[in-house]
């Protein structure tokens, strides 16, 4: 009787069940990664225009509290008080000045020394927003539907002043203020008259209106 040969080919050992499971391992780690990689791809232009857009209403928060504090001191003052802005190479600042003579505060009042600063003055340090109009597309005008914003180059209204002024009964110019990011967004503070209300809105380049 012919003893029987062992079967021919190679035996599995424990080894090679191993190479086989860390190979397919390193297969779903590369797929986990690429499909992170493709998730982070998309993901990154939404969080630019959310950072954008939280930049924006974050600058028309801080405007707003340098109106409330301007106003608030012409009621405890039982004075009139002016908000002056204007520029300063390339920054902004804002000057709080009292008036001098009962008539209300006024540039050339400013200029001559009867209406004086009250010691309160701020410089806008920001450099991701700032007073600004999108200089090289139509902007709607937020107060005139149908129209589109006349002369970027001016960024703070108050009628043909540059300066918002309170009364110690709490009214104020009304006007507005544009903030820009220098691309695509915009923010505008807008001061009510009587009431002093301020409201923020908020434009997106290309954009038919603007929206709260």
């Amino acid at each position: 009787m012919i003893p029987s040969r062992p079967a021919r080919g190679r035996s599995r050992g424990p080894g090679s069940f191993l190479s086989h499971a860390a190979g397919a391992s390193l297969v779903e780690l590369l797929a986990v990664l690429v499909i992170l990689s493709c998730a982070a791809a998309a993901a990154a232009p939404a969080a630019v225009h959310l950072k954008a857009a939280v930049s924006m209403r974050s600058a028309a928060a801080e405007l707003a509290v340098i109106f409330q504090r301007a106003r608030a001191l012409a009621i405890t003052r039982g004075v009139n008080v002016g908000l002056k802005f204007r520029k300063n190479g390339d920054r902004w600042e804002w000057t709080v000045y009292r008036d001098g003579n009962g008539n209300g505060v006024r540039s050339i009042e400013i200029v001559r020394g009867i209406d004086r600063p009250m010691g309160l003055a701020y410089t806008w340090m920001r450099n991701d927003v700032r007073p600004g109009i999108i200089p090289d597309a139509p902007v709607p005008d937020p107060g005139q539907p149908g129209r589109n914003l006349q002369n970027p180059s001016d960024p703070i209204r108050f009628n043909s002043s540059d300066i918002c002024s309170f009364t110690p009964a709490g009214e104020s110019t009304p006007g507005s203020v544009y903030l820009w990011d220098g691309r695509d967004r915009m923010a505008v503070l807008r001061v009510y008259g009587r009431s002093a209300k301020l409201r923020a809105l908020f434009y997106r380049r290309g954009s038919s209106r603007w929206s709260r």
